[in-house]
């Protein structure tokens, strides 16, 4: 394993102004990760191919999806891969239910939030449909980009394409932070009300789909993990954890160690052997 390294010290925080849902389930699970993976920028530069054939292949399904959105030809592409082919055929057979209102694919949605990390996120500084800005170092940027999303009169639904090979549990993906999120995000940025959202994670392998709804304890949950985790990240930074140790190790029994791609460089390789998820992220989509 070939670690490539951008930045060598964690002072690469001060720079960070975009804050993902990917992010915030890597602080998460284990802040050593999120130091080696946002701070330190660490890579894997040879992924294997098997790994590299799933990226491509998600990419190419959403892509399709966002060209049949507007009302493009996806024959070709479609034509192109049989898996591809199988999941097109599987969502016209068997789409999930959607409201009617304004369609957006591919939909960017920030949130500016001071780093002091004040004690109520405004909605004035929302941002609804802005790239990210580097106007200053003062900020985070809280940035979701929806597979799909309607917009409507009394109601907005989020839609997301999931090429996993067995469809995730609601609970899981509850729990997880793209969809705390992303529902977050828009209400955030919206007048909806929380009651008036909901996200659908549509499986491509099983045709099945899977809906969330929201509520305002939802809401308020989230706006106050938010801003504990973004207060934590801007305090160790102040705080010197930018230091040769960086932040802490999970314990040495930690099952979560199994699955990341950082095992060596904690030493961690060779101590587990039982494998154990709970990130959306590390459940392999599809087998080819």
């Amino acid at each position: 394993m070939v670690l490539q390294e951008r930045k060598s010290t964690m002072s690469a925080i001060s720079l960070i102004t975009s804050i993902s849902q990917g992010h915030l389930n890597t602080w998460e699970t284990c802040r050593r990760k999120y130091q080696y993976k946002y701070l330190e920028e660490l890579s894997l530069p040879e992924a294997d191919l098997s790994s590299q054939e799933k990226l491509l292949l998600g990419a190419n399904f959403h892509l399709l999806m966002q060209q049949k959105e507007l009302g493009l030809d996806v024959s070709t592409l479609a034509s192109s891969n049989i898996k591809l082919q199988k999941w097109l055929t599987a969502f016209e057979n068997q789409p999930p239910q959607v409201i009617l209102g304004d369609r957006l694919c591919e939909h960017r949605r920030t949130l500016e939030i001071p780093k002091e990390t004040p004690k109520e996120i405004s909605r004035e500084m929302s941002l609804h449909h802005s790239q990210n800005s580097d106007r200053s170092q003062g900020y985070f940027v809280l940035t979701a980009i929806y597979d799909f999303l309607i917009l409507g009169d009394r109601q907005a639904q989020i839609l997301d394409w999931k090429t996993h090979q067995v469809a995730i549990t609601a609970k899981k993906l509850q729990a997880n932070w793209q969809t705390r999120l992303y529902l977050y995000l828009l209400a955030k940025t919206t007048n909806y009300a929380p009651e008036q959202l909901s996200m659908t994670y549509w499986f491509a392998n099983t045709a099945q789909s899977v809906i969330i709804p929201y509520s305002q304890f939802d809401y308020n949950q989230t706006e106050k993990k938010l801003q504990k985790i973004l207060k934590e990240i801007n305090q160790a930074f102040e705080d010197g954890q930018d230091n040769s140790q960086g932040y802490p190790k999970l314990p040495l029994n930690s099952s979560t160690c199994k699955c990341c791609e950082f095992q060596d460089r904690c030493d961690r390789g060779e101590i587990l052997t039982g494998v154990i998820t709970n990130s959306i992220d590390d459940i392999p989509e599809i087998t080819i």
